[in-house]
């Protein structure tokens, strides 16, 4: 599939649902699995921090280090806490379910009042997230271009 040209509704799409598919790719959706997704979470931002760190060296090299910083740094200041936040609020889902879990298969009580306490926490946390990564696609369909001259 071909990246969208700067400017259209279409690459603001195709970024944030990118950047979104923890919450509908079902082939992501995964790491909200207790027990399993968050080895692949783990392994899903080391992927992300070297492709990221490769391309802001090659761009460093072949344009300038002020270049790639406009490329990424506009963006960057909004879509890095929508990630820490809904990376936030995977490892709550994941620490109130398998806790949940945990209670059920050693047949103790579940302790509802928190697991209802994880689950708001991650839904909050993933509702921001969201709010954050379209006012980063925005800003890097819309702005970031600008920044680069296109």
């Amino acid at each position: 599939m071909a990246i969208p040209p700067p400017y259209t509704d279409g690459l603001y799409t195709f970024i944030f649902l990118n950047n979104t598919a923890h919450f509908w790719n079902p082939i992501r959706l995964w790491v909200w699995m207790p027990l399993i997704g968050a080895f692949g979470l783990g392994y899903e931002l080391i992927l992300n921090a070297v492709v990221i760190g490769g391309v802001a060296s090659f761009v460093s090299l072949t344009k300038s280090p002020l270049y790639a910083a406009e490329g990424l740094v506009p963006h960057g200041l909004v879509e890095i806490p929508a990630f820490i936040l809904e990376f936030a609020g995977l490892a709550r889902w994941h620490v109130s379910t398998i806790r949940a879990l945990q209670a059920k298969l050693g047949g103790r009580p579940v302790e509802y009042p928190k697991l209802k306490e994880g689950v708001k926490d991650a839904v909050v946390l993933s509702l921001v997230s969201i709010v954050l990564f379209a006012i980063a696609a925005y800003i890097e369909t819309f702005i970031t271009p600008h920044f680069l001259g296109r």
